[in-house]
């Protein structure tokens, strides 16, 4: 589907829109910058906004316009105390709307921008919000469908009145967010596909795609590849399927730059949890287990779209499937990482941190990046300690910290640091091999966090626990019920903070 974004400054009454969305406040007074267009209307906009209904945040009411030329209706759209707003708020009120217009069969929208904005904030910030809520919350997944949606919002407009706006000031946001908001909406697509189409085949062929698309260079390590690497324990998940693992790489290198910084993600294509099998309840969620290297795969699209200057970024994906075979590898087994460390197999459903393992030291050793971020849906028990809604991420490094704190500020995607306890480590060790896979049941987040730190040959490093926000069985605002694609703006948003910051 095409999908086009526009800004524009000039006076409402000399624009033609099928509907603009307005804030209602339950505790100011109707827009000024609407009194000109409600003269149009006949007052009746103004009498609109009085509306009981529009006290409860994200409700809309739509009053028609009684001239058949200009803006044909006018969109209301509940947002509570004007103390309450937050860019977070704009965005959930964005997806909302677009929602519920997309159900009247409107393809093309426009948001008035300027009553959106935050006390202390810009029209910039608040467009992206307004453009990324609405985006987000118009999506629909029906790929396998036999009867597809027909009502879709192809178009979105953002419409800047305050005096001295000039749409070229904007037009970079515009396309900076077309770029991360269509990697979320593919991160979504990857995650809802079924895993007999979403193989670590099909992943690959992904890669190829976005590195044509984003300019990006690519490199696929097949299991002869991998195992002459000597990656035995991403190769020891993979040994119960016939289906063949592929080790991803995406390289975003510019001609001149001094920092490389290497994102890491997990892609379980199926989890069936292999000999330590997992109960069948909600096991169909399992396709989703790939949610960190999709969200790294959707990121480094938008990086290479955006170009950034200075810095190399480097994707790194491991990708396979962890099934119960005649070949699956075994409680008490011992595999090697690259570098050599053995690992005793504890639990084989403890599977993500092994090909995290041999992911973060290729990255080590290939590239010697100055920071690397790794992300996965990694542990139950981080599920357990946040909820659904926010991810763990565990770092020795504050300033790192502060930076992907920064970052899920911007994008919305909560997340909460946690502590890498050190006398945890007690809990990882052997008595035949130089690490276990697992810990004890109580800090589990915590155990897995430190085993994966393990191999990172002290550089700076930052674990993204992803488990229980990369999926929702309830939609919200902007997060249809499904693939949450929780993870590509919070990377690339970090990647924009760390590269800003050097």
């Amino acid at each position: 589907m095409q999908f086009t974004a526009k800004v524009h400054s000039k006076n409402l009454l000399q624009l033609a829109y099928p509907v603009l969305v307005v804030p209602a406040w339950e505790d100011l007074d109707f827009p000024a910058v609407l009194k000109d267009l409600d003269r149009s209307f006949k007052g009746v906009l103004s009498d609109a906004y009085k509306c009981e209904v529009l006290k409860e945040e994200g409700e809309v009411y739509i009053a028609p316009s009684p001239i058949s030329k200009g803006i044909k209706r006018v969109a209301f759209v509940g947002m509570g105390k004007s103390a309450d707003i937050t860019l977070e708020m704009v965005r959930r009120v964005a997806g909302k709307s677009a929602t519920a217009l997309k159900k009247r069969n409107l393809s093309r929208i426009a948001f008035l921008v300027d009553p959106f904005v935050p006390d202390g904030g810009t029209l910039e910030a608040t467009g992206r919000a307004l453009l990324e809520g609405a985006r987000l919350g118009s999506y629909t997944f029906d790929l396998f469908k036999t009867e597809k949606e027909t009502r879709v919002i192809n178009s979105i407009e953002l419409h800047m009145s305050r005096s001295g706006c000039k749409v070229k000031d904007f037009i970079p946001m515009l396309d900076e967010t077309l770029a991360v908001t269509t990697s979320t909406l593919l991160a979504r697509d990857w995650a809802n596909t079924p895993a007999n189409y979403a193989t670590p085949t099909h992943l690959a062929r992904l890669a190829g795609d976005i590195a044509k698309e984003a300019d990006l260079r690519v490199k696929i390590l097949d299991e002869r590849e991998c195992e002459r690497l000597g990656m035995g324990a991403f190769l020891g998940v993979a040994r119960g399927s016939k289906t063949p693992a592929k080790f991803i790489v995406l390289d975003y290198k510019p001609k001149k730059y001094t920092k490389t910084l290497a994102f890491v993600g997990k892609a379980v294509t199926f989890d069936t949890g292999g000999i330590s099998l997992k109960p069948g309840l909600n096991m169909h969620v399992m396709k989703a287990d790939m949610g960190g290297g999709i969200a790294v795969l959707a990121a480094m699209r938008a990086i290479g779209i955006y170009a950034p200057e200075g810095v190399r970024v480097v994707g790194i994906v491991p990708a396979c499937e962890n099934m119960p075979g005649s070949d699956a590898q075994k409680p008490g087994d011992i595999v090697r990482t690259q570098s050599g460390k053995s690992i005793e197999i504890l639990n084989t459903d403890a599977e993500g941190r092994l090909i995290l393992a041999d992911g973060i030291e290729y990255a080590v050793r290939e590239y010697s990046p100055d920071v690397i971020v790794d992300v996965a849906t990694l542990t139950g028990a981080c599920v357990v300690a946040l909820g659904e809604r926010v991810a763990g991420i565990f770092t020795d490094d504050d300033h790192l910290a502060d930076l992907m704190r920064k970052a899920s500020e911007i994008t919305g995607e909560k997340i909460w640091r946690m502590p890498l306890e050190k006398e945890y480590n007690e809990l990882l060790k052997s008595t035949v091999a130089d690490t276990t896979n697992l810990g004890k049941r109580e800090g589990g987040a915590i155990t897995a966090a430190l085993f994966l730190q393990k191999f990172t040959s002290g550089l700076p490093w930052v674990h993204v626990d992803i488990a229980g926000p990369m999926w929702t069985n309830e939609p919200k605002a902007y997060q249809p019920k499904g693939a949450t694609g929780y993870g590509p703006r919070l990377l690339y948003s970090f990647m924009k903070r760390w590269l800003a910051a050097q």
